[in-house]
């Protein structure tokens, strides 16, 4: 049986995480030597019993989802407009400010504070005023997360943690 709320989480936590999982991405990236036994590929320490292959083969294939989450996300906001991209960029900023505690958590926090967010975007966009009702902006990230869930089932990205 499918897990369509596992999904949608899943996708929620890469569509909203994605600028700090590239970043970690691209350090890890750069951490792989294929000459040398490294910490990363779990060569052991003094005594210690290691197994640096499978280690190693172990962080390439969670390189690879991470890989594939990444391209995911960049395909799903090639497929919005302008509009709902701006929304999901301050939608990222509210889960980051409510990670650091600035705002109040939940939905009807992220969606108060995106509702602001978005209305002074558009002002500064269009000249003009446009205050979103909540239900449109849930709907909104519903629809952007629908597409990321799809777009992983195509690519063949888990939906584990």
């Amino acid at each position: 049986m499918l897990d369509y709320a596992g999904q949608n989480r899943c996708a929620t936590r890469w569509l909203l995480e994605y600028p700090e999982r590239r970043l970690d991405f691209l350090d890890r990236v750069g951490e792989f030597s294929p000459l040398s036994a490294t910490k990363l590929t779990g060569m052991p320490l003094g005594s210690e019993v290691g197994r640096p292959v499978e280690n190693l083969g172990l962080s390439l294939a969670r390189l690879e989802e991470t890989r594939l989450w990444l391209a995911t996300i960049e395909d799903t906001e090639k497929t919005l407009g302008e509009k709902k991209l701006a929304f999901l960029f301050i939608r990222r900023w509210v889960h980051k400010q409510q990670e650091a505690g600035g705002t109040e958590k939940g939905r009807p926090g992220w969606v108060d504070e995106s509702q602001a967010r978005y209305a002074d975007w558009f002002y500064r966009r269009y000249g003009q005023a446009s205050y979103p009702d909540p239900k449109t902006m849930t709907r909104w990230w519903d629809e952007i997360v629908n597409v990321a869930v799809r777009i992983a089932i195509a690519r063949g990205c888990s939906f584990g943690k």
